[in-house]
């Protein structure tokens, strides 16, 4: 996975090496400190592993500290399937494992994205992150792993799946 953040950013890359060409060029790399005045645009691309299940989506989290409070917001940059609203939500999607075997669907979710996101809301005046997280399909849980290879048993409230996460250092905005 790859992020990178500033100004100038194509909206639209084909490939990972179209992004760190544009990223390098125009902006700075994850982990890095943004000291810039605009809202940045922050192309990401993300590659699923290659023993586990597709993508689901790729989200921005954005997070400042404001009145000793902490305030996030979390921006779906892709989404897999016709399932972005119309206020930017994504609608949970529909990709069950086999809870005989623990197999997870193989036929939903893509297997690469790439994303560019400009920040809707950003006040350069305060400190900030961005960090970028992908979400894969649903895989089993050891709970459920658990139920079919040693007879395990587990109330029924107790999850038998799971939704891991890929993410990335943040890239964090400064004060000059």
């Amino acid at each position: 996975m790859r992020v990178f953040a500033g100004q100038g950013i194509a909206e639209r890359c084909d490939s990972c090496d179209a992004i760190a060409a544009d990223g390098y060029a125009k902006g700075l790399p994850m982990g890095g400190d943004d000291a810039g005045t605009e809202a940045p645009q922050s192309p990401v691309w993300a590659m699923k592993d290659p023993i586990g299940p597709n993508l689901d989506r790729i989200q921005i989290v954005m997070g400042r500290v404001e009145n000793s409070k902490r305030h996030d917001a979390i921006f779906d940059v892709v989404a897999s399937g016709d399932r972005r609203q119309a206020d930017g939500t994504v609608t949970p999607i529909d990709a069950p494992i086999d809870l005989a075997t623990g197999a997870f669907g193989a036929e939903r979710g893509d297997p690469e994205w790439v994303g560019v996101l400009t920040d809707p809301d950003r006040n350069r005046d305060q400190q900030a992150f961005r960090n970028v997280r992908a979400l894969p399909l649903p895989t089993a849980g050891w709970t459920l792993y658990d139920e079919i290879n040693a007879g395990a048993t587990y109330p029924p409230e107790v999850k038998r799946e799971i939704v891991e996460r890929a993410w990335v250092s943040p890239i964090r905005h400064v004060l000059n």
